[in-house]
């Protein structure tokens, strides 16, 4: 099995890799703008938007680290699929960052609703709309070649959603200082940075799903509807024991009990070939292993699969 992170064929555009090393730099450079600009104007707002901004930087960052350690470990007898599933922590420890920083500011904000702060209006609108065109132009760097894997890469998946987040962000906080600057209601910036750290919460929930499903071996597909563009292949007589998985975001794995009309095991090779053009092409599977079974064998075989952890530290599987 080769199977590499980060390349798309044909030269349709920038690579995973590439996306996610410039978005590192725009994001990177947003945090000093926006971080600088909030402290100096005193619009938590914008603090809370340049904390975000580091940690999309840093999590794009750690992102490309674990794509390169993945590319670079290929699988052998101790390391079955090689080190791709590092993506997965890579993920986790993203999450676990924004929800320390949603939370430091939720603090903060509940903090100035109590004791609401001076803002210089002009210069917080100036930063905020800088903010702004910094996030659109990564937001349109990370956004995935179309018929690619990039659409399926959760690295640069839950990079362009913490772009785009951010950019309306950038805008909830320059309309923010429209009101504050026509009402006086200082109160406005503490609650534009609840609103922000809500957001952020709700993406950590996203990416939380993703990776606890790919952790706890979550099927990749529907699995009913393979089965059933399997049947309609010539010669398939049944379809059995049909599991999917993904190692990581680019990885998708599956393994299947295939009955079908033949006499001799040289005949399922055509089986085998439209299998694999069809779960690859609609299903994205990657890594396929195929069990070919004649209708006798099949009715001497169980399809099932039982797992119990006895009190005696017994496993006990029941295949056949």
């Amino acid at each position: 099995m080769s199977h590499s992170h980060g390349s798309i064929p044909g030269g349709q555009g920038p690579s995973a890799t590439g996306r996610l090393a410039l978005s590192s730099l725009i994001f990177g450079l947003n945090f000093l703008v926006q971080g600088l600009g909030g402290l100096w104007t005193g619009s938590l707002g914008l603090v809370s938007d340049s904390l975000e901004n580091l940690n999309d930087a840093a999590v794009n960052l750690l992102a490309l680290g674990s794509i390169r350690l993945a590319n670079r470990r290929e699988p052998c007898d101790r390391w079955t699929y090689g080190w791709h599933r590092i993506e997965i922590f890579n993920t986790l420890l993203g999450v676990f960052l924004l929800v320390v920083l949603a939370g430091a500011v939720l603090f903060e904000a509940w903090d100035r609703v109590r004791h609401p702060h001076a803002i210089k209006l002009g210069w917080a609108i100036g930063f905020s709309l800088l903010g702004l065109a910094l996030n659109l132009a990564a937001t349109f760097v990370l956004v995935p070649t179309e018929g690619t894997g990039q659409e399926r890469d959760l690295n640069l998946r839950s990079a362009y959603l913490h772009a785009l987040g951010d950019s309306l962000a950038n805008v909830a906080v320059v309309a923010g200082m429209v009101v504050i600057h026509f009402t006086g209601w200082r109160w406005v910036d503490p609650l534009l940075a609840a609103g922000i750290s809500m957001v952020i919460l709700r993406g950590a929930y996203l990416l939380l799903r993703d990776a606890v499903g790919i952790l706890m071996h979550r099927a990749a597909f529907d699995q009913e509807a393979a089965k059933t563009d399997l049947l309609k292949l010539p010669g398939i007589l049944g379809v059995e024991d049909l599991r999917s998985w993904r190692v990581c975001s680019h990885l998708t794995v599956c393994t299947a009990h295939i009955i079908v009309e033949v006499e001799r095991l040289v005949d399922t090779e055509a089986h085998q070939q439209r299998v694999e053009h069809l779960l690859c092409d609609h299903y994205g599977v990657r890594h396929l292993t195929l069990h070919f079974e004649t209708a006798a064998m099949a009715e001497r075989h169980l399809h099932r699969f039982v797992h119990e952890h006895e009190a005696e530290g017994h496993h006990h599987h029941d295949h056949d």
